[in-house]
């Protein structure tokens, strides 16, 4: 596809980067459009991309000035700018007015940049030290960490993500609308199958951005969750068992060993599919015991 030098150069001045994660934008730094900003604040703008960390107007306001400035004194060398609308022009305030940034999956990103940070931690050389028995060592190993990342997030870093929002909608919307008593938190987490990839991630019913993410931060023991992954979907595999086929229900006991049924009732001989559905305890169990453990480990978690 073909396009024109203007086209070409609008595509780039609406994606490159004027820190505080704002591209192509004017709307943080002016609360409103672009065709409604004077040319003063325009070359004000055009000052910050050069070096987004140098030119950064929330911290260096007199460096993004005097740049603005310098950029408009080209326009006069250039033959672009009148002196007498450039003095006009210099003279002119800049008064910042920011607008307040909405993250609309704030779960998802609090945990993208938890991956963030792990990596810098790999790359660097922090992990040993981040994982060190002595206190002083972690924090300021911690220290360093929150450092670079926050360098890194700073530079216009692009990062790219196969976050569903219309999934992450959907999951947020679910948890809310299922446990809405006030003292219930869930989370929820959702892995594409075919490409193994994190499509969405809720962190809790009511989640703030970088507040306790129940979604990675929560250990918990996964309960009947791990039935599907240790116990069904391994033995049908091996087995090439129908859904239909009969286990036993029956109260189990190995040793000392006697897990019971969630009811504590005795259920003779069920389906698969039964057994599945009403997450019985016993006939996972002893379907687990005709594949073995063994197979399990090799055919299934180290595949994953």
């Amino acid at each position: 596809m073909k396009k024109s030098k203007s086209e070409i150069i609008e595509l780039y001045m609406n994606a490159i980067y004027f820190h505080n994660g704002v591209y192509g934008t004017s709307q943080f730094y002016f609360s409103k459009p672009t065709a409604e900003l004077s040319k003063a604040e325009l070359s004000f703008l055009a000052a910050i991309p050069n070096n987004p960390e140098l030119y950064n107007p929330l911290k260096h306001f007199d460096k993004t000035k005097k740049r603005q400035e310098r950029i408009l004194k080209q326009m006069v060398a250039e033959g672009k700018l009148k002196q007498n609308e450039y003095e006009k022009l210099i003279k002119n305030t800049i008064k910042l007015d920011l607008s307040t940034s909405v993250d609309l999956y704030p779960d998802y990103v609090t945990y993208t940049h938890q991956e963030l940070k792990n990596l810098v931690a790999s790359s660097e050389g922090l992990t040993k030290s981040l994982q060190s028995s002595d206190e002083a060592t972690r924090q300021q190993a911690e220290v360093e960490l929150n450092k670079r990342g926050e360098k890194l997030l700073n530079s216009g870093v692009t990062i790219h993500t196969p976050l569903d929002t219309k999934l992450q909608t959907l999951s947020k919307t679910a948890i809310q609308s299922k446990i809405g008593v006030n003292d219930i938190e869930g989370a929820i987490v959702v892995i594409q199958h075919h490409t193994h990839e994190l499509v969405s991630l809720i962190g809790g019913k009511d989640y703030k951005k970088n507040s306790f993410n129940r979604a990675y931060q929560s250990y918990r023991q996964p309960g009947s969750a791990i039935k599907p992954l240790l116990d069904y979907a391994p033995y049908i595999e091996e087995t090439d068992a129908d859904i239909t086929q009969l286990v036993s229900g029956a109260s189990y006991c190995s040793n000392s060993y006697c897990p019971k049924n969630y009811s504590g009732d005795s259920y003779g001989m069920v389906t698969l599919k039964s057994a599945f559905s009403q997450s019985y305890n016993t006939p996972a169990i002893r379907i687990f015991e005709k594949t073995g453990i063994e197979k399990l480990q090799v055919s299934r978690f180290i595949q994953l």
